[in-house]
C-alpha cells in the first residue's frame, strides 16, 4: 500500500465552495483530478490537508471524505483562539471524519501563541479524541511550539515539509537543528516531501539528500511519512516522480524503511474510515 500523506484539493464550483478573501488559485485541484493522478501513479490512499484558500470552511474536504469512504483521511483548519475550538475539533472528528488540525505557525500574531495556556483545552480534547496536530511553517519558529508539545506527550504531532528546514545549511545547521531536536519527543513525526525549490541541482535533486538523511538518522523510519504536496508538485517535478524520488533515488532507505515511509507510519496516525 502507498499513502500520500500530504496534499490539497479544492473545488471548481466556486459558487458552492467559495474561496475566502477572494482568493483564487491558478491551478485545478479537484478531487477528481487527484483520483486520476493517484491512480496513474499507483497510490492507494491520501491525507487531504485543508487548503488555505478556504481558511476555516472545511466543507469541501468533508464532502470528499463522504464521497470516497476509506480512501482519504483529512486535516482541518479552525480558529484556535475561538472559545468553542475544542467543540469544533470534536465535531470535525466525530461528525465529519477528520483526523486532526493544522497549525500555521505564522498565522497568529506571534508563533508562541500556539503554545500559550489558553490552547490547553484544545490539546486536551485532541488527546481525548486521539487526533493529531500538523505543523506548517519555517523551522526557525518551531521552538515556540515546543512547550505545548512537551506538555501533551500523548498527542501526535506531524511536521510538514521536513519541518520547514533548509537543505543548504552549513554546520552546525542552526535551522535544521530545530527540526532534529524535535526527535527528542516520541510523539513528533516528519513528512518527507520533495524539496525541488530548495535544490540547486536537477532532478532527483541529490543536494537535498543529506538533509533527508539527517532527519532519518534523528527520527528513525517509524516516524517518517511520504507526501507529494499535490497539486503544487504538478508544476515542478510531477506526481509520479515525487514517488520515484523516494522509491528509487534516495539511496539510504532500506525496503523495510520504505514500508514505514509509504504507509505504516501514516496508518499509525490516521484512520481511513470506510463510512
Amino acid at each position: 500500500m502507498i499513502i500520500d500523506a500530504h496534499l490539497h484539493v479544492w473545488s471548481g464550483d466556486v459558487a458552492h465552495y467559495p474561496f475566502a478573501d477572494d482568493r483564487r488559485p491558478a491551478e485545478s485541484a479537484t478531487v477528481e483530478l487527484l483520483n486520476e493522478t493517484m491512480t496513474e501513479a499507483g497510490v492507494d490512499k491520501a491525507v487531504i490537508v485543508q487548503p488555505i484558500y478556504y481558511l476555516n470552511d472545511n466543507r469541501y474536504v468533508a464532502d470528499c471524505l463522504r464521497r470516497f469512504p476509506g480512501k482519504f483521511a483529512a486535516i482541518g483548519l479552525i480558529d484556535p483562539k475561538a472559545p468553542d475550538a475544542p467543540d469544533q475539533l470534536e465535531r470535525l472528528v466525530k461528525e465529519e471524519g477528520f483526523g486532526g488540525l493544522r497549525i500555521h505557525l505564522t498565522r497568529l500574531a506571534h508563533p508562541s501563541e500556539w503554545a500559550t495556556p489558553d490552547q490547553n483545552p484544545l490539546w486536551e480534547r485532541a488527546e481525548e479524541l486521539g487526533t493529531c496536530f500538523q505543523v506548517h511553517g519555517p523551522s526557525a519558529e518551531l521552538p515556540h511550539l515546543e512547550p505545548i508539545i512537551r506538555r501533551f506527550a500523548k498527542v501526535k504531532v506531524v511536521l510538514d515539509h521536513i519541518g520547514g528546514a533548509p537543505t543548504d545549511e552549513e554546520p552546525p545547521y542552526p535551522l535544521l537543528s530545530n527540526v532534529l531536536r524535535m526527535a527528542e519527543y516520541p510523539n513528533v513525526h516528519v513528512k518527507f516531501t520533495p524539496q525541488p525549490h530548495k535544490s540547486k541541482l536537477p532532478y532527483p535533486h541529490p543536494d537535498t539528500f543529506p538533509t533527508f538523511r539527517r532527519i532519518y538518522d534523528a527520527f528513525g523510519p517509524h516516524r517518517l511519512m511520504w507526501g507529494t504536496n499535490f497539486p503544487g508538485v504538478l508544476k515542478t517535478i510531477g506526481y509520479g516522480r515525487a514517488l520515484e524520488l523516494f522509491l528509487t533515488h534516495v539511496n539510504f532507505l532500506a525496503d523495510a524503511d520504505k514500508e514505514w515511509l509509504f504507509s505504516k507510519t501514516a496508518l499509525q496516525i490516521w484512520k481511513f474510515q470506510e463510512k
